[in-house]
């Protein structure tokens, strides 16, 4: 009972032990495995000498066999030093007490007879506390799985405790009544309370399972590309998860136990031995190695890590031809990109024009106001000289014109929340996953403070981004008009006249009066807003680390938005390192179906000759949604990278949800819990 005393359920310990003590541990649990295993082939040792000689060589071999492969797999995963996870460092134990199990079972030959039946029911109340320790480890892989816990598992822990208890009460009543009639009655009735407690337990597990299967085969024939591939990789693991389960279940040393001591109730000690004695020395060794390596594999310590990626995708866009306009004048075309690319936006800057937007801005809402509003109230106004009637971008006023190159190009769409865009990229800076936290920060002056001490202990206070917003001189573009009109009464009509209003008041934007002389497409060299793609190509031959930032409103319209989608191929054709920034899982989730679907050559652009143009930049469509697909999903990164057990169970949950949830081919009945039908 020593080591259900060192280590509970309640350990908090989640970090690896020190490399020191690692590899001490691997020579010690090697070295005593190979001993154990080796040294009884030896003629000085009297392996098994109260069996027949037949027996006592079958028996030798399961020995040998069993302790050499939990012994290897114990050595593996004390030598990993695995990412921080309380789960693991359970599954560690869990493996360490099979093979001192199996080990102590195997060293008998090392002791003389007397002491036998002391180890053997040493090893027995061991394989009691591993029990308890394998069954937590897979409850709580299942809990995870589920988005509700059932009656069963809600219920786990006292049938994982009551049946322990009864295993160890078998094992008692062995040690002080012996081998009588009333001691085997006693004994099995307590071994029929386990047996029957463990497979309610195990049987519940398998049908959670098996509907968790039959739904992600289902979805995996509708699916395509990164949500097919998230299909298959999930099935993958429940199909582990099953062949672990039932491994487990059959091989249970008491499912053995029972007839072999029933035959030697009801015949003779001797005839049991000749007919189950073997069967169940073999469940019980293999039972232990089927436990470890399970445990190992399904706890992420052994667990292969999928890769995945996108190459053939970007080979083919590196392939497609530029969407630059040829032009009479390329100098002056080169000084312009040259003049944008050193307009990048400090996240300092950022974040004290956030702190003070309301001031510029009385009727900004962050719930509310889209980039389009913060543009028209706050951006304009502020980037106009009203002594010389003239505007300029709002990023070259905050560095007072030095130039500032920009490290990370944003692509958004004016329709988004300013607020979630300000998150974004507060959340790419920070590395977090997603930026529904960092947009919960902004909300409070404390929050905004902790943004700050967070960037500035990071020492990335002067990392830069170009945003459009602040980095396009809008007085030289849009300032004075809001576009030509679409006839009225067509939905084309509806979308323009929303984007002249302000989304909180539903006022018209006023108008800027600056005299600055608007440039469009009619001189392509001095325009500002045709030049995102060569920008980003400058900028990643002359900045170290450039990178593109993708930040992807809650309904995922940036990925409708023509030159939206024109920035995200330039920066698949240069190679240049993209991140796409979403607000939370969930909304992911909930977007699942048209996402698993996106199609580029549904984007719409302001001029139908920018969607064509952008369109044709693309050298196979099919294959750049697909691409494009991955990126969104994040599945390239998210199959790939190192998971416990129960994140694991919890990304294949995810999984299940959207198919359950979303799936066509999903009855009108069906649920999204695959725990409801247990």
């Amino acid at each position: 009972l020593l080591p259900g005393a060192l280590h509970g359920r309640n350990s908090r310990t989640a970090d690896a032990p020190g490399r020191h003590w690692r590899y001490l541990g691997v020579a010690t649990v090697f070295v005593v495995g190979c001993c154990v295993a080796i040294f009884p082939f030896f003629p000085v040792f009297p392996w098994y000498s109260f069996l027949e000689v037949p027996s006592r060589s079958i028996l030798r071999w399961v020995d040998a066999i069993s302790c050499a492969g939990v012994t290897v797999i114990a050595a593996l995963c004390f030598k990993i030093q695995h990412p921080p996870s309380n789960y693991v460092r359970h599954a560690v134990w869990a493996v360490f007490g099979s093979w001192l199990l199996v080990t102590l079972l195997a060293a008998l030959v090392f002791f003389p007879k007397e002491y036998h039946p002391l180890l053997q029911h040493a090893a027995w109340h061991l394989e009691g506390i591993d029990f308890v320790w394998i069954a937590w480890l897979m409850t709580d892989r299942i809990t995870a799985l589920a988005d509700r816990p059932s009656y069963t598992l809600s219920n786990s822990g006292p049938i994982i405790r009551t049946a322990a208890i009864c295993f160890h009460l078998r094992i008692m009543t062995e040690t002080f009544l012996g081998v009588k009639n009333v001691s085997l009655a006693i004994q099995m009735v307590f071994a029929s309370i386990f047996l029957m407690l463990w497979m309610f337990l195990c049987v519940r597990i398998a049908l959670c399972l098996a509907r968790s299967f039959w739904l992600l085969h289902k979805e995996l024939h509708v699916v395509q590309g990164a949500p097919e591939a998230e299909a298959r990789w999930a099935l993958d693991v429940v199909r582990l998860e099953i062949l672990a389960c039932a491994l487990i279940t059959f091989s249970c040393t008491t499912l053995w136990w029972l007839p072999y001591k029933v035959l030697s109730w009801a015949e003779d000690q001797h005839v049991a031995d000749q007919v189950l004695l073997i069967p169940v020395v073999v469940a019980h060794r293999f039972n232990h190695l089927i436990k470890a390596a399970s445990v190992a594999a399904l706890s992420g310590l052994l667990w292969p890590r999928h890769t995945s990626g996108s190459d053939k995708t970007i080979e083919k866009l590196d392939r497609a031809p530029t969407m630059s306009i040829r032009l009479s004048d390329p100098d002056l075309w080169t000084d312009k990109v040259h003049e944008l690319a050193n307009r990048g936006v400090t996240l300092t800057s950022l974040l004290n024009f956030w702190r003070k937007l309301e001031q510029v801005m009385p009727s900004f809402d962050p719930q509310v106001s889209t980039t389009n509003d913060v543009v028209r109230l706050a951006i304009i106004p502020l980037s106009h000289d009203r002594s010389t009637g003239e505007g300029h971008a709002l990023a070259p006023l905050w560095s007072q014109g030095e130039p500032v190159r920009a490290q990370c190009m944003v692509t958004h769409n004016w329709s988004n929340l300013f607020h979630h865009l300000v998150a974004g990229i507060f959340a790419d800076a920070l590395e977090k996953e997603y930026y529904a936290g960092v947009a919960e920060m902004l909300l409070h002056p404390d929050g905004c403070q902790e943004l700050e001490n967070s960037i500035q202990a990071r020492n990335i206070s002067s990392k830069s981004y170009w945003v459009c917003a602040f980095s396009v001189n809008q007085h030289a573009c849009i300032c004075d008009n809001f576009g030509r009109a679409p006839p009225e009464g067509t939905p084309e009509f509806e979308e323009w006249d929303l984007k002249r209003r302000d989304s909180k008041t539903g006022v018209v934007f006023p108008l800027c009066p600056c005299k600055q002389r608007k440039i469009y497409n009619n001189e392509p060299a001095l325009c500002e807003m045709n030049k995102f793609d060569a920008m980003m190509r400058h900028l990643n031959r002359k900045q170290d680390g450039f990178s593109h930032l993708v930040v992807a409103d809650t309904a995922f319209d940036v990925f409708t938005r023509a030159w939206c989608i024109a920035e995200i191929v330039e920066s698949g054709r240069s190679r240049i390192r993209q991140q796409i920034k979403l607000y939370s899982e969930a909304t992911l989730d909930s977007n699942y179906q048209r996402l698993s679907s996106i199609d580029v050559r549904c984007c719409k652009a302001s001029r139908p000759e920018d969607r064509e143009m952008i369109l044709e930049s693309i050298t196979d469509i099919e294959q750049f949604n697909s691409d494009l697909r991955w990126r969104i999903f994040g599945t390239e990164g998210l199959l790939s990278k190192w998971l416990d057990g129960p994140s694991r169970a919890k990304l294949v949950s995810r999984v299940l949800r959207r198919a359950g949830t979303f799936g066509g081919h999903l009855s009108s009945g069906s649920t999204l819990d695959p725990m409801d039908s247990v």
